[in-house]
C-alpha cells in the first residue's frame, strides 16, 4: 500500500501537504484453476488469496465468442451457463476500490457433448420429472441425472428415449443431463435442461374489505412461481378469480352470508402447481363485518 500527499509548488515556495490519501494495487491471482460440474455445465474456478484485493472477476470465454463470467469476494467463484461442446479460456482479475491487477494466468476449461437435447416435463402433481430423448445407435443404456442448486441429484436408468426420475422437490431448479455412463464428463452427454417447479401455496389468511362486500387473501410465497391463480366458488354458485403476479389478490363483490372455497395454484415456466390449500373456506358477514376462514 502507498500513502500519497500533494504539495503545489512555485518559484522557491511549497505549500504544506495535502491530507494523506491511502491507495494499493492488489497483486496478480496466481495458481488458478477450475472444474467443470458437467451436470449444471457451470465452473468452479479458484485461486490463491492475492494481498491487497477485495474482489474478484472470472471471465470464460470460448473462441466463438460467447462469454461468462462471475464476480466475489474471496478466492472461489461459479461461473453459471457454460454451452455444450465447447473450450473456454478461462482468467482472474483482483479487485479493490481503487484499481484492478492485470489478470492471472489463463487456463482451459472443456465442456464435452454429444447426444443430442432433451425434453424435461415436470408432473407438477407428484414428485417426478419425465426426461425424453433421441435414442442413440449402438448405446445400451442412458443414464438420466438432475442436480438440484444445493448440489444434492436424483437420478434414473433407461435402455429406451426416456426415463421418469422421482423425489423431485418444489421450489427448487435442477439442471438435468442424459449421459451413456456413470462418469457425466464422459463426450456421450446431453446438453443441460435447466427446469423448476413452484411449490403448493401454503399459510393462507384472509381479510375482510366489508365496504367492497370482499376480501384480501394472502398466501405464503412460492419460490419458483410466476404467478398465481385464485378461485373462490360460494355455495350458491357465484364464482369470483384474480390472478395475481404477486402472494396475495383481492376479491369484490361477493354474496353476503355465503360460504366460499378457495383454491390457489402456483403458476411456473414449465407447469402448475397441486391446487391448495385443501378444504379452504371463507364466510363473509355484512352485518358484523367480519369474515371467518375455515379448513
Amino acid at each position: 500500500s502507498y500513502n500519497i500527499t500533494v504539495i503545489s509548488v512555485r518559484d522557491d515556495c511549497e505549500s504544506k501537504p495535502s491530507p494523506v490519501v491511502k491507495t494499493s494495487s492488489p497483486c496478480v491471482p496466481m495458481n488458478p484453476k477450475g472444474d467443470l460440474d458437467c451436470v449444471s455445465n457451470n465452473a468452479w474456478v479458484e485461486w490463491d488469496d492475492s494481498k491487497g484485493a477485495t474482489s474478484y472477476f472470472v471471465l470464460a470465454q470460448s473462441a466463438g465468442g460467447h462469454s461468462s463470467n462471475c464476480t466475489a469476494p474471496s478466492s472461489h467463484c461459479k461461473v453459471p451457463d457454460l454451452e455444450c461442446g465447447t473450450v473456454y479460456t478461462c482468467h482472474v482479475t483482483a479487485m479493490n476500490k481503487y484499481c484492478s491487477s492485470n489478470h492471472s494466468a489463463t487456463f482451459e476449461i472443456e465442456t464435452p457433448c454429444a447426444l443430442t437435447s432433451i425434453n424435461a416435463t415436470t408432473e407438477c402433481h407428484n414428485d417426478t420429472i419425465l426426461v425424453e430423448w433421441e435414442e442413440t445407435v449402438g448405446i445400451p443404456i442412458y443414464l438420466v441425472t438432475a442436480e438440484a442448486d444445493d448440489l444434492t441429484t436424483i437420478s434414473c436408468k433407461s435402455n429406451s428415449s426416456s426415463c421418469l426420475l422421482k423425489g423431485a422437490l418444489c421450489g427448487t431448479h435442477y439442471s438435468v443431463i442424459v449421459s451413456t455412463s456413470s462418469d457425466k464428463c464422459s463426450t456421450l452427454r446431453s446438453p443441460p435442461r435447466k427446469i423448476k417447479t413452484p411449490c403448493v401455496p401454503g399459510n393462507v389468511t384472509v381479510v375482510p374489505s366489508c365496504k367492497e362486500n370482499g376480501a384480501t387473501v394472502t398466501w405464503a410465497h412460492s419460490p419458483v412461481a410466476v404467478s398465481y391463480n385464485l378461485t373462490a366458488t360460494g355455495s350458491d354458485g357465484h364464482v369470483v378469480n384474480c390472478s395475481s403476479k404477486v402472494n396475495n389478490c383481492s376479491l369484490a363483490d361477493l354474496h353476503c352470508g355465503q360460504m366460499y372455497k378457495l383454491i390457489i395454484t402456483a403458476k411456473g415456466h414449465d407447469c402448475t402447481s397441486p391446487c391448495a390449500p385443501s378444504g379452504v373456506a371463507v364466510d363473509l358477514d355484512c352485518e358484523t363485518h367480519s369474515a371467518m376462514l375455515s379448513w
